[in-house]
């Protein structure tokens, strides 16, 4: 599963809100969480250090960098919508954020089992949890 629909928030590039002085450049996902900031204006790198990939064994390292990526990209575009509540492009990309985050969320459960607690598939017996692998131990 490859989300190179990720790059689609071009559009996005050239947010402003009503205000001529904000004019926040947007990474995608991936390169946001890469350097820990979705605004390209608002992004200094540490003595000129470039961010690594983050290294992909197998689909679940995948889904798991996914999920990861789209959760701080809403983030970072809560703490914009905190400031500017009015902006329905940022709403519009936070939302299309989140049902991409509850999609692969839920892909993941589907194949490798729970992340949260508050998992549907945490109501059965025996405790899931109990029995499948953590993360780290593969």
């Amino acid at each position: 599963m490859n989300f190179d629909m990720l790059n689609e928030v071009d559009y996005f590039t050239n947010f402003s809100n009503n205000n001529s002085n904000i004019n926040n450049n947007l990474y995608n996902p991936y390169e946001g969480y890469l350097k820990g900031n979705l605004f390209q204006n608002l992004y200094n790198s540490y003595k000129n250090l470039k961010p690594n990939n983050i290294p992909i064994k197998n689909e679940r390292d995948e889904l798991l960098l996914n999920i990861g990526e789209l959760s701080f990209a809403r983030h970072e575009l809560n703490l914009l919508l905190d400031n500017y509540p009015n902006d329905s492009n940022s709403l519009n990309l936070f939302n299309k954020y989140k049902d991409m985050e509850i999609e692969v969320v839920n892909n993941y459960e589907r194949k490798f089992g729970p992340l949260n607690i508050t998992s549907s598939n945490m109501n059965n017996i025996p405790f899931k949890w109990e029995n499948d692998k953590w993360p780290w131990e593969d």
